[in-house]
Parts: C-alpha cells; structure tokens; sequence
C-alpha cells in the first residue's frame, strides 16, 4: 500500500510552483516555501488542510472532508478564504 503523506512532499509541482519544503504546520494548514517557475521567485503557499475535517487521497495532492465532516470543512474554507483576502489587500 501507498504512503498518504499529510503534506506536499518536497519538489512536488502544483500548477507552475514547485514545492521547496514545510515553513510551517498548524490546526487548519500547511505552508510552503515554494518556486513560482513562471515567474522564476520564490513564494510562501498556505494549503488549507485541517485534519481532523479532511484527508488526502490516493493521488496526494486532493485534499476532501472526511465523512460526516463536510460542514465543518466548509466553514473552515470559508474562514480560510476571508483570511486570504484580508492578507491579499496588503
């Protein structure tokens, strides 16, 4: 069987950015230091993760709310997008 890793590993690519490693673990996600290789720079990535409401699949970078738990996922998604607004009018 597979290892499901709970975070990107490093050198995975998403889109353009290729994962450089973990800055940081918590409760609701994860972030990387990441390369943007379109626009060759460096970038932080925060990944909404909370594992006590979602799961990584097979593939590994498809992250989907554990049964039973998909209220709880969205509204942590939906604090996690006002977050990323607040921080994207800096």
């Amino acid at each position: 069987m597979e290892e499901i890793h709970q975070h990107l590993s490093e050198g995975e690519s998403i889109a353009q950015f290729k994962i450089l490693e973990i800055l940081g673990e918590g409760g609701f996600g994860v972030t990387y230091k990441a390369c943007d290789t379109k626009l060759n720079r460096l970038v932080a990535i925060k990944e909404f993760f909370p594992q006590e409401f979602a799961s990584r699949t097979g593939d590994s970078k498809t992250i989907q709310p554990r049964s039973g738990r998909g209220d709880d996922y969205k509204d942590g998604f939906e604090k996690f997008l006002e977050e990323a607004r607040v921080l994207a009018s800096f």
